[in-house]
């Protein structure tokens, strides 16, 4: 079962060594410089991008500047919406291999759900079907549907906020994240990074469920000229995880190389590999809707067997041009393949038996027997120009563009068997599928291929989506600016389902146009008062059906107004962003009970959601050597209307994995100078007010309530000789019991706890 990617793990081990030997050989003495000599960027490279021998962990937290926020090179200043760029010194400093632990220290995202796009932005969740938010290098498609995207790929994070269609097509409004990878770099360098962990709280002892991961990167130039540059980045991952029986192992491999044919003119071809098999795992369930009943976070209620593998691979190309000051084209195409496999059980249901002559009262978890297969493929395409210029006193950069893409996926569900709730087979035992929510028992359930296919289903959708943009940016006066915008979006779907027993197609179309502003003023160079106006289309899809079968829903919409102030002061020593905003959607959907004859999953439009709140996110250095990351995030978003008596009792509720209130903050000193020179101390903690993990709904009007909890983090680094830097972690240091949310389709049957307490040592080292 795991022997490719034992097989991966040897190529990884062996080409590593043979890599760092033969570069050694090639150029030793080559000393590290910055990336600013490099290629010229790429359509979603920014002017921070580092080399990779090059990381300054006195460098802010957060830069100064994005691209992603108006797709041109802009200081935070100068942009009338939040946005934020969390640099590569903040990823080392928090140090983690995982994209998604940074989340608990990004102001209003929270974590939530176990695949990498399970994440809420402003009160409103992301789920696999959101392509869009999480884009790479501006594009959408992730190599892998689960787990986390690996940060030693990612040279820093941007995160927009609010609805984004106009730039960047359908999307929830809440807002995306932009992993923006690593790029070649001219001069040769090559670091290794070696991170193991283990548990040491949750009733672990330290020797328990140890994990390592082994990253290496190396860059540099293959001719004298250095016009043809490369960049090689290596991950192997073989963890144990805190929960019964499961496990990781994975791989990535990410070559790129970039050309760069002129001054002006520069072309960068990137590939991903990545290869990742788990152990299956739904996550807990919650008995009644109520947390407190929740079982010990190790419990697990999949079979040890029960597998879950992923293959994923992404091609990128970008080709940047310029044709004179100012003026740019740029062009981005993205091209994604993958596919993955579940084998195993489902946590289905979960329901109360009463105690018997015999038997005791018993809480049971309904599983499912699941056996599927999904193959998927992304191909998306984004080409600008953006050039300056004037009419009369008024100042422009006008961005001009256009995007499509074309999606597919293949879903064939072979299994999906339902375990019985009533009879002498609903209690766990011999030959029941179910098992006990709080004292499971593995082994006892008859092999998976034994129980009957239930509802098979093989689905075949096909997604295109074309439009073409602008926008314009405004210089009235030193202190007056602007932008505009306005997209022309159409986006259609076909959807083919053999389902059993009937074929079934569907096909559905819309198109829009979305418009978008924004005011700044600046009373100085420093501090900026701006309000803006954005908006977001997502349409339904094919598959999606009313109570009665029908599909005849309106698109998604959304809208925001957002007012706020940015200040950059003390020379970028302290920086701050501070907004209100308030976000409408309409038309969101909600699952019903579907009338009688009619099969599967039916929907309603319930009409309208809102999210009101208010941000607060500070960069302070302190001194060259010790800085300060603070935010806080007021999110206070709910049902705001219904269209029918039947999704009446939701108006009011609070949106699942949506908290009113959270805040972090991470702080790290390194000493400068005297005997302590190289030691350096973090410390960080991050709060979640309670959060809801379901809905009511017309039958049941209890809502499952997930505690609020705090959890602090503590690091030491030492830096030796500056050749290699070590760093010990202590995650969830006081061992606190959390739970991060629920994940997006199941709720209260796939709640997942956050990590006990683990110990964290991590040795970055300098090859040359």
């Amino acid at each position: 079962m795991l022997g490719k990617y034992a097989a991966t793990s040897i190529l990884l081990a062996g080409t590593v060594p043979a890599l760092v030997s033969t570069a050694l050989a090639d150029d030793a003495a080559t000393k590290p410089v910055s990336a600013s000599s490099a290629a010229p960027p790429s359509p979603q490279s920014a002017d921070t991008q580092t080399a990779v021998e090059e990381v300054d962990v006195t460098a802010r937290f957060v830069a100064t500047g994005a691209r992603s926020a108006l797709k041109q090179d802009a200081s935070l200043l100068d942009t009338p919406v939040s946005v934020e760029n969390y640099s590569d010194s903040f990823m080392k400093a928090i140090e983690t291999t995982n994209v998604t632990d940074l989340y608990s220290y990004m102001t209003g995202i929270q974590r939530g759900g176990s695949t990498g796009y399970d994440l809420s932005i402003r009160g409103f969740k992301t789920t696999q079907a959101d392509k869009n938010a999480i884009l790479v290098d501006g594009l959408p498609g992730l190599a892998g549907r689960f787990g986390s995207p690996p940060t030693v790929g990612t040279d820093h994070i941007e995160v927009v906020k609010g609805p984004a269609s106009v730039l960047y097509g359908q999307g929830q409004p809440g807002g995306f994240v932009n992993l923006v990878t690593k790029k070649p770099s001219p001069r040769a360098a090559a670091v290794v990074d070696v991170t193991g962990s283990t548990y040491g709280g949750g009733s672990l002892s330290l020797r328990d469920d140890p994990g390592y991961t082994v990253d290496a990167d190396f860059t540099g130039a293959i001719n004298a000229s250095q016009t043809l540059l490369y960049r090689l980045i290596l991950e192997d991952v073989h963890r144990d995880t805190f929960r019964d029986s499961t496990w990781e192992h994975s791989s990535y491999v990410a070559p790129s190389l970039t050309w760069l044919a002129s001054d002006d003119t520069s072309a960068t071809l990137a590939l991903e590999v990545r290869h990742r098999e788990t152990a299956y795992d739904n996550s807990l369930v919650a008995p009644n809707k109520d947390a407190q009943l929740i079982a010990p976070i190790r419990t697990r209620y999949q079979e040890p067997g029960d597998i879950q593998p992923e293959r994923g691979r992404s091609t990128s190309l970008t080709v940047a041009h310029s044709f004179g000051p100012g003026i740019n084209w740029n062009t981005a195409v993205r091209s994604v393949t993958g596919s993955d496999d579940a084998v195993g059980y489902d946590n289905a249901g979960v329901f109360l038996l009463a105690a018997t002559a015999t038997q005791p009262r018993e809480w049971v978890v309904q599983r499912r027997a699941r056996q599927q297969h999904n193959d998927r493929t992304y191909n998306f395409i984004d080409s600008n120009l953006s050039a300056p210029f004037m009419t009369g006193p008024i100042g422009h950069r006008l961005l001009v563009g256009a995007s499509g893409g074309i999606d597919t996926t293949n879903f064939n569900r072979i299994q999906f068997f339902n375990g019985p709730t009533t009879g002498a087979l609903a209690r766990p035992g011999a030959g029941s599928i179910n098992i006990d929510a709080y004292d499971p028992l593995y082994g006892i359930a008859a092999a998976l291929g034994s129980f009957a296919p239930g509802p098979v289903n093989n689905r075949y959708t096909r997604s295109a989506a074309y439009a073409a943009y602008l926008s314009d940016l405004l210089t009235f006066s030193e202190k007056w600016k602007a932008m505009l915008g306005l997209r022309y979006s159409s986006e259609q779907q076909y959807m083919a389902e053999r389902k059993t027993p009937p074929l079934t197609a569907n096909s559905v179309s819309a198109s829009k146009v979305l418009p978008t502003g924004g005011l700044l003023f600046e009373p100085n160079k420093t501090w900026t008062l701006y309000a803006s106006y954005s908006t977001s289309f997502v349409p339904e899809g094919a598959g999606v059906q009313d109570a009665s079968g029908q599909n005849s829903f309106a698109p998604e919409t959304a809208h925001q107004v957002e007012v706020g102030t940015k200040a950059d002061l003390l020379h970028s020593g302290l920086s701050a962003t501070a907004a209100l905003y308030d976000i409408h959607r309409e038309n969101t959907l909600e699952p019903i009970t579907c009338n009688a004859g009619v099969g599967g999953v039916c929907s309603q439009q319930v009409g309208a959601e809102r999210s009101k709140g208010a941000e607060l996110e500070i960069n302070a250095q302190l001194s060259p050597n010790w800085q300060t990351l603070f935010g806080y995030a007021y999110t206070d978003a709910t049902i705001d209307k219904s269209n029918s008596s039947r999704t009446a009792p939701l108006v009011g509720s609070r949106l699942t994995n949506s908290s009113l209130n959270s805040l972090h903050l991470w702080s790290r000193y390194d000493v400068a100078s005297g005997a302590l020179k190289g030691l350096g101390m973090g410390i960080g903690a991050y709060y979640l007010g309670s959060h809801p993990g379901s809905l009511p709904s017309p039958s049941d009007a209890r809502v499952l309530l997930l505690p609020g909890y705090t959890v602090v983090d503590l690091a030491l680094y030492y830096s030796l000789l500056e050749k290699c830097d070590v760093t010990l972690k202590v995650g969830n240091l006081f061992d606190r019991r959390y739970f991060e949310g629920v994940n997006s389709t199941t709720n209260e049957l796939g709640v997942v706890p956050g990590a006990p307490r683990y110990i964290l040592l991590a040795a970055r080292v300098t090859v040359y």
